[in-house]
């Protein structure tokens, strides 16, 4: 009895030593890191952050309107556009980014469809005819090689912008006036430097209400630059 006791012991002693062995060579398992409140938190990769947005066509969930059909049961072609709530006569440069290029659309929305594109990647000037809610009605587009518009179109305002110059012949420096309303003898809103980029809001006659840093305003024709390669006078 003493004997096999004693084997016992011996197997029990090596089968623990083994055991202890297995473990030490088993990896030991992370421990999160503890926040600043003492509980575990898990690591999660850092944010990328976007530095380079820019203005773009703003995002509607209705559904796309349709245009009316005069001819019951027959096909009928959609115009271009809807009648314009204002009607203008100015020019401006594309502005947009996007290497897509310009969305031109049948109507003054982002839920009406896409018939072309304007490029963005060579200058571009634009003739626009009216305007809704912040949309351009646009009817001719040329760079500086060929006409680029296929048809009348919409085009979202902020994406169309123009540069400034100044009435005041005697000062080269003078700044450019932006106004309270299409008028000249309104209040002054703001004045910004000559040369200035803008962007454009709204459009009534041969005047542009543009948008500078804080300053919004409108922007008589003889101080609108619509030249996309070179500065007016």
């Amino acid at each position: 009895m003493v004997w096999i006791s004693w084997n016992a012991g011996r197997y029990g002693f090596a089968i623990a030593s083994m055991m202890v062995l297995v473990a030490a060579c088993q990896p030991a398992a992370e421990t999160p890191a503890p926040s600043d409140n003492g509980e575990a938190t898990e690591e999660t990769a850092p944010e990328t952050v976007n530095e380079t947005e820019t203005t773009s066509e703003p995002t509607s969930a209705s559904p796309a309107p349709t245009a009316p059909n005069s001819n019951s049961g027959a096909n009928s072609t959609p115009t271009a556009a809807a009648t314009p709530a204002q009607s203008c006569a100015v020019s401006a440069y594309v502005v947009d980014t996007d290497p897509a290029g310009l969305n031109v659309r049948s109507g003054p929305g982002s839920d009406f469809a896409v018939q072309g594109t304007l490029p963005t990647d060579v200058p571009v000037e634009v003739s626009i005819v009216g305007a809704t809610d912040g949309w351009f009605l646009v009817n001719e587009a040329y760079s500086l090689e060929q006409q680029e518009l296929e048809q009348p179109g919409w085009v979202y305002g902020p994406l169309l912008g123009v540069s400034t110059t100044s009435l005041n012949i005697n000062d080269p420096e003078a700044p450019t006036t932006l106004y309270a309303a299409p008028d000249g003898s309104a209040s002054v809103a703001a004045t910004i430097p000559k040369y200035s980029d803008v962007t454009l809001f709204d459009c009534a006659g041969d005047w542009l209400q543009v948008d500078h840093a804080a300053a919004t305003g409108w922007l008589a024709i003889g101080e609108q630059c619509s030249n996309p390669v070179s500065t007016c006078p």
